[in-house]
């Protein structure tokens, strides 16, 4: 008993110190951290953060050959193991190539630790020495995390890019059911699909899996489908995948999820127009009321531009940033307008240039420096001067989706008769495009006679502004090839009804909040030009009534009225509105 109770406690001995021999446990590292605190802390008095680089050097030099190997192993399993998840992955080349990067970031890590360490016991602490070691410790940490990171951000990237379309894609096949258009046209009509790219890529992924695994289209795409990042495709546009495989007619269970899709569209657009109370509550605080604050403390403070400075700026920084997460998680992607490259171009050269102006008064009023008398005369110059080439573009941008806007108008109303009449859709549609003036006319021409032409149909829907107008363009294009039945016009102009209506609520609130937020800043500019007479007269009588430029009252609170202050709080709204024109 007692020989076989010692043969299983050595074997489990050699096994144990197999482990540690083969770095698979964390003892290994946790003995050399005791040891080496041991023995430099306590015995060698060494300092805590000099302890802590040996620490690391340790670690990680008992590890130069296993973590490397190990790392490639795991970044293999999850690129195979998260592929129906994300519906991508890292290259072998890609994979090698982290795995010699974590090698020279290890060799890095130990080697600047290790300089640190005896540097500062025999010179004395080095600054840059330290500070390398922990950029290369942050960037070894970042490579251990970066493939875990891909597949969150991967996966994530998906689930979104492919909710924006769903209502659209949804639409289509709600459309062509109708026609009992087999599934499988269908699913190539969004293979094909240019308005659709993400749910174009989805039916791309499934079919390299059915080809893998030498499975039918549709079983491939289920298995895609359920394994979604996202709960709405797993759960709602997996039952038409379903439908379509076990039944021919699947335009019930497409008529179902569309009114579950268009609920949760219109949750979204309901849940965007209700945080606009506190959009607007929080903007009016930050961008009005804190300047009236800080304008109205100032002087009392002692007219600090470094306080006035810090309190601003960080405000409005952070209530930027907030309110553009809060507005971004509810405000439909696909309503989003696409914005020309030279509108791109101009706006960048605008951003850069109007807050390089602003942050130049800024820096150089706390620096205390003085600006020149008419700086104020050249400050707006440049400013117009930077603008107005974006204003201008934007206008013009503005024009072009008002042209998509009104035919899109123009063509559901005209669709709707056609549906009711059984007249032939194309020529009334070219008639009552009329009416809306000869552009309209001429664009509503180029579309009814292109729709053959697959170079055309292609440059028609990728000139569309937007997802909306794309998907919009390419849905109507297909019911024209497709024949145009009655039934056809029917779903297609009450589901873009529908849709429509939510897309005015949405731009009627983007109009809104532009308009609150362009009034904020004007008020904010006549209140500091008020503000700014009002303590520029308290001065004059103190120095009347004292001789000085300042005075102290029984509480002991001093008057310095420093003009700067608002000068810098000018820039400072200027500022707040080159942020609410990034919105």
């Amino acid at each position: 008993m007692s020989i076989s109770v010692f043969n299983r406690f050595r074997s489990y001995l050699m096994g144990f110190t197999r482990r540690i021999r083969n770095n698979n446990v964390l003892v290994l590292n946790l003995g050399v951290a005791v040891f080496l605190v041991v023995m430099l802390w306590i015995y060698f008095k060494l300092v805590h953060y000099l302890v802590l680089l040996s620490i690391i050097a340790a670690t990680f030099m008992f590890h130069l050959k296993n973590l490397p190997r190990r790392y490639e192993e795991y970044t293999r399993k999850l690129m195979i193991k998260s592929l129906l998840l994300t519906s991508r992955g890292l290259k072998s080349s890609e994979i090698r190539a982290l795995r010699l990067a974590l090698i020279y970031s290890q060799v890095l890590v130990v080697a600047l630790s290790v300089i640190s360490v005896l540097y500062s016991v025999l010179v004395g602490f080095n600054v840059i020495l330290v500070f390398s070691t922990i950029t290369f410790l942050c960037l070894l940490l970042f490579l251990l995390l970066l493939p875990n990171l891909l597949v969150f951000v991967w996966s994530s990237q998906r689930r979104v890019s492919v909710e924006v379309e769903l209502p659209y894609v949804v639409i289509l096949l709600r459309v062509l059911s109708a026609i009992k258009l087999p599934i499988y046209e269908i699913l190539s009509l969004i293979e094909n699909s240019i308005a659709l790219p993400a749910s174009a890529r989805e039916v791309k992924f499934a079919r390299k899996i059915a080809t893998m695994t030498h499975v039918s289209l549709l079983s491939a795409l289920d298995k895609v489908y359920a394994n979604h990042p996202s709960e709405r495709i797993a759960n709602q546009l997996r039952r038409i995948i379903i439908a379509a495989t076990t039944h021919a007619d699947y335009s019930s269970i497409a008529e179902r999820v569309f009114d579950g899709i268009y609920s949760w569209f219109e949750s979204r657009v309901t849940g965007l127009i209700g945080n606009f109370t506190i959009i607007v509550g929080t903007s009016l605080f930050v961008y009005l009321f804190i300047p009236v604050i800080v304008s109205a403390v100032a002087p009392v403070m002692g007219g600090g531009l470094l306080m006035v400075l810090g309190i601003s700026l960080t405000m409005q920084v952070f209530v930027f940033f907030t309110l553009y997460a809060i507005i971004l998680s509810y405000y439909p992607s696909s309503l989003i307008i696409k914005p020309s490259s030279k509108l791109r171009i101009a706006s960048h050269v605008a951003l850069i240039g109007v807050a390089s102006v602003v942050l130049y008064n800024i820096f150089s009023l706390v620096a205390g420096g003085d600006l020149p008398e008419r700086w104020n005369y050249i400050t707006l110059g440049l400013i117009t001067s930077f603008t107005i080439p974006a204003l201008v573009l934007s206008e013009l941008e503005y024009r072009r989706v008002r042209i998509y806007d009104t035919f899109v108008r123009a063509s559901s109303e005209a669709l709707h008769t056609a549906a009711a009449t059984g007249e032939n859709p194309i020529s009334l549609l070219e008639r009552s495009a009329i009416r809306y003036g000869r552009r309209i006319a001429r664009f509503t021409r180029s579309i009814t006679t292109g729709y053959l032409s697959e170079k055309l149909r292609r440059g028609i829907i990728m000139r569309a502004p937007s997802t909306f107008h794309a998907a919009y363009l390419e849905t109507l294009l297909a019911v024209f090839r497709l024949g145009s039945t009655p039934e056809m016009l029917k779903l297609f102009t009450v589901s873009y009804e529908r849709l429509n209506t939510l897309v005015l609520r949405v731009r009627g609130f983007a109009r809104t909040l532009e308009a609150v937020m362009a009034g904020l800043v004007a008020v904010i500019g006549g209140f500091l030009a008020y503000i700014d007479k009002v303590f520029t007269r308290i001065l004059e009588i103190v120095r009347e009534a004292t001789g000085t430029t300042g005075f102290t009252v029984p509480l002991t609170i001093p008057f310095t009225y420093d003009p700067r202050v608002y000068i810098l709080l000018d820039n400072l709204s200027l500022l707040s509105l080159l942020f609410i024109s990034m919105f």
